[in-house]
């Protein structure tokens, strides 16, 4: 994947580096991490809604288009992280999520 730059203050910080907050386990998450942990949940419900032969979501964002987690700002990743966290932290401890991101600090003690 492409490195995500923002810019912060006359210069470019990549998504990596740019730490937007602490989840309630208190990781401090970067902007990469929120969208890759975002990601990971709607790939989770888009798994679970085909096995449930429930094909909406998926067909409006392949009809309508899906912005990105990644061209989220970082006050809108946290927020729609905020949302969505609990059910993050359920299938990171049922061992659910569709995938692992090395880079998430969660991953780290694993």
């Amino acid at each position: 994947m492409q490195e995500q730059l923002t810019a912060i203050d006359d210069s470019f910080v990549s998504e990596k580096d740019l730490i937007v907050g602490k989840d309630t386990r208190g990781y401090e998450c970067s902007s990469s991490v929120l969208a890759e942990r975002l990601t990971q949940v709607e790939v989770a419900m888009i798994l679970e809604d085909h096995n449930n032969r429930d094909y909406s979501v998926i067909a409006e964002y392949l009809g309508k288009g899906f912005r990105g987690y990644h061209n989220m700002s970082p006050g809108e990743l946290y927020s729609q992280f905020k949302e969505q966290e609990e059910t993050f932290w359920r299938l990171f401890d049922d061992g659910e999520l569709p995938y692992s991101e090395e880079d998430d600090p969660a991953n780290q003690n694993n």
